[in-house]
Order: C-alpha cells, then structure tokens, then sequence
C-alpha cells in the first residue's frame, strides 16, 4: 500500500504561520495594568461617613435636649472655633482645609472621650454617646488615610487638656456645649469635603 504525502500550498502555509505568530504575540502580550484607586472615590467614601455621622449627631443632639432640658448658650473654650464665611469655604484649598478638618476632628474627638468617660452622670445617653464617638473615630482614621495617600501634612496642633469631671449639672452643660457645636462644625465639614473633592 503506497502513502502518499499531501504538500500544502505555499501560500496556506504562509497563512498559517502568520496565524501562529498572532497567537504567540497576543498570549506574549501582558494584561492591563490595574491603575491606582481614584482618590476622588476614597473622597466620596469620606463624604457619606461624614453625612451620617451629621445625621447621627443630630439625633443625639435631639435627645440629649429632651433628656436634659437646659435653656441658655452653653460653650467650652477648648472647642475649635468656626469663623470661616461663605467665601472663604468657597476657595478653600485641598492641603489647608484636609489639614483643618483633621486637625478639628481631633479636638472633637478628645472631647467626646471625655464626655463618654462621664456615662456614668449620663448613663440613659451613653449609648447614643459611644456610637457617635465610634463613628468620629472611624471618619478621622480615613481621612488620615487619605491626606498619608495624597502626601499631605498632617496637623500636629496640641489636643486641649480638659478638666476633670464635676458635678452632674456640670457635665450637663458641657454635653450640651460639645453635641450642638459637633453638629454645627459637621454641618460645615460636610460641605467643605465636597468643595475639595471637586478640586481633586
């Protein structure tokens, strides 16, 4: 039995190595390179955690009136100070305003250390009262984050040194010093994080 040998045509042969080389370069060729997280995203995650921490606190705020009733301004001099107006916030900086937001956050943060250390004299509030410093401490630990991912500053303010806890009435008035001026500053804070989103 005579096997006969089929020879291709030069050109299907030419084809067919062209073929061949095509698959070898596109399994040679490497994936696409996975591009750095938006910061504007990590931003936008910043934003809503500040929003319900506002909506948090309003509600703390809400109770902690009805709970202890106290007519009058209660204020502490160790709270940070709001005196920047519609123009200011509007050409606020990505550096100066990160810088200040953390710096802020960090004051309100040892004062709610404080007033969650005086549960005892608020025991019907020191849930609502821990939840909210949870969340604060949560909201200042990603902005951190962010400010060490865009090669910022951080703020090295010295944290105010708070007295010790008093009398019931006392610390009543402190709680209602530190809750109201917390939800005004993040009433502003929220806003002030879109500006410098939108600037990134």
């Amino acid at each position: 039995m005579e096997i006969k040998t089929i020879v291709a045509p030069d050109w299907l042969c030419r084809v067919l190595v062209t073929l061949l080389s095509l698959c070898e370069g596109f399994w040679a060729v490497p994936g696409p390179r996975l591009r750095p997280s938006d910061p504007r995203a990590e931003f936008d995650s910043i934003v809503n955690l500040a929003r319900n921490l506002l909506s948090d606190t309003k509600n703390l705020f809400n109770h902690f009136k009805n709970r202890y009733p106290a007519e009058g301004e209660h204020k502490l001099e160790t709270l940070p100070v709001l005196s920047m107006n519609a123009v200011e916030l509007a050409n606020i900086q990505v550096s100066g305003g990160l810088a200040r937001l953390s710096s802020d956050l960090q004051c309100y943060q040892r004062h709610f250390e404080w007033l969650r250390k005086a549960a005892p004299l608020l025991r019907p509030m020191e849930h609502d009262i821990g939840a909210v410093h949870v969340r604060l401490e949560r909201l200042l630990k990603r902005l951190e984050h962010l400010m060490v991912k865009l090669s910022l500053p951080r703020p090295n303010d010295p944290l105010p040194t708070l007295p010790s806890h008093g009398t019931h009435w006392s610390v009543v008035q402190a709680g209602h010093a530190i809750v109201h001026s917390f939800h005004l500053y993040l009433d502003w804070a929220a806003r002030a994080l879109v500006l410098i989103r939108n600037k990134l």
